[in-house]
């Protein structure tokens, strides 16, 4: 399957490029991202930057859908990823088989509305041509920013859950944002 590249105002989400893994990597190393998410240090380490980047990649060939890479159009710099995913989860929720939403924007980049632009423009895509009747986001209890970011875009507290023993937040969108 050929990824769909999606334009917005400031945006071009397109497929991930093997050049744009430094840069992918570099994010996630970077403690202004990685803190609402674990305190294991090997959680972002390159070796799982690389498998995450490649599971993002190979699931729009498996499933039909996966992440884009986010370039900004001004600097046509690599600046984060967007889109679907399924990561099987070990996670005590009914929905964990439905597409997971996740976003990422480099901490260079944050506080723009950067993170609801890329989203508008993927969930638009997901309501076209992904059956499932939902999708579902997972958020650090203390990131009030993305559950902003998730509001905004249709996504409605579902239950509190645990993942890899710390406490997250789960959050359910029906296709369509209604």
């Amino acid at each position: 399957m050929s990824v769909p590249v999606l334009q917005t105002e400031r945006l071009t989400l397109r497929e991930y490029r093997l050049a744009d893994f430094p840069s992918h990597a570099a994010i996630w190393s970077d403690p202004r991202t990685t803190h609402y998410f674990s305190s294991n240090p090997y959680v972002f380490d390159e070796e799982i930057c690389w498998l995450r980047f490649q599971r993002n990649f190979g699931q729009w060939h498996m499933l039909g859908y996966g992440y884009w890479g986010i370039e900004h159009r001004q600097t046509g710099r690599y600046i984060g990823a967007v889109g679907f995913f399924n990561a099987k989860r070990a996670m005590d929720i009914a929905y964990r088989d439905a597409p997971e939403t996740g976003w990422l924007i480099a901490p260079d980049f944050q506080n723009r509305g950067l993170a609801s632009e890329a989203l508008v423009a993927a969930m638009a895509w997901g309501d076209m041509h992904i059956e499932a009747p939902e999708s579902w986001c997972m958020i650090a209890p203390q990131n009030l920013a993305s559950q902003k970011v998730a509001a905004r875009i249709g996504f409605r507290p579902a239950q509190d859950a645990r993942y890899k023993g710390e406490a997250v937040l789960t959050f359910r969108r029906p296709r369509g944002g209604v």
